[in-house]
């Protein structure tokens, strides 16, 4: 397991004002403005007094032109610099951020104990992506001893608030007994949640669970259907679970139930 692949995707935007901007915010929503037209410079010209006064999403949001080289040359190091501002702040979009960069190296090499730090505080302060990277953390040892009940917490944590990937990781770790004890029914309910969220792994295992009656009585017809939403979505394996089906069901039966899952996949 690599740095990068533990690394749950995260988007390094800017941070916008979700509410009407007060009058003493209007310089902070004129940069958002002039980013929005690509004038990165004149954003960045707004947003850097607020930042040295103290401003974390200012300073979160130059972290963000730096590492990304918009208006300026690109920046790694001074990235950081702004993030660990506003992470001192209790921004939790630099928290996060500052914590993946310090795992993929991207700045001043790698750095698992400083970014373990981070992805507690912002766990800690309810970011669920930030709770999902932390319980990979504990799950493969790094920046701190491996630590699997830790790590299923974590998880866990992160797949209540609604993180596909972490269900799938979790109902994983429950049909294993991993950091818990193993239990089939609870993992398949975990699987079909993930599935439900559009995960595509989660969709090709839940279909296995049903066609195998792993945690559930068998039932082709939804074993069927979730492979097709599974192999729809990029997991070429699961077409061996939709001949299987196929063949018991019958082709007339399985055009209709694979229909159902390409409506469902449209919507």
């Amino acid at each position: 397991m690599t740095s990068r692949s533990l690394i749950a995707a995260a988007a390094l935007t800017l941070l916008t004002a979700g509410a009407p901007a007060l009058a003493e915010d209007k310089s902070f929503t004129d940069g958002i403005i002039a980013y929005e037209q690509q004038n990165f410079v004149e954003a960045l010209n707004i947003w850097r007094p607020l930042a040295e006064a103290g401003d974390a999403k200012a300073a979160f949001n130059i972290g963000a032109l730096y590492f990304e080289g918009k208006g300026v040359e690109r920046a790694p190091n001074l990235a950081l610099e702004f993030w660990r501002k506003a992470a001192e702040a209790e921004n939790v979009d630099a928290q996060h951020n500052l914590a993946l960069t310090l795992i993929a190296g991207d700045a001043d090499g790698r750095n698992y104990q400083e970014a373990l730090h981070w992805l507690v505080r912002a766990a800690e302060n309810g970011s669920p992506r930030s709770m999902y990277t932390l319980g990979k953390m504990y799950l493969y040892g790094l920046g701190a001893p491996r630590n699997y009940e830790a790590a299923y917490e974590w998880i866990g944590k992160a797949g209540e608030a609604g993180v596909p990937a972490a269900l799938y990781n979790i109902a994983k770790m429950t049909r294993d007994g991993i950091g818990t004890e193993p239990d089939a029914e609870v993992a398949f309910e975990l699987y079909r949640r993930a599935a439900e969220g559009r995960h595509a792994r989660a969709q090709a295992a839940l279909a296995i669970r049903y066609a195998e009656g792993d945690g559930t009585p068998p039932t082709e017809e939804r074993a069927l259907y979730w492979a097709y939403r599974a192999y729809k979505n990029g997991v070429e394996k699961a077409s061996e679970t939709i001949d299987d089906m196929s063949e018991i069901l019958g082709q007339e039966a399985a055009k209709a139930i694979m229909a159902e899952a390409e409506i469902a996949e449209a919507k």
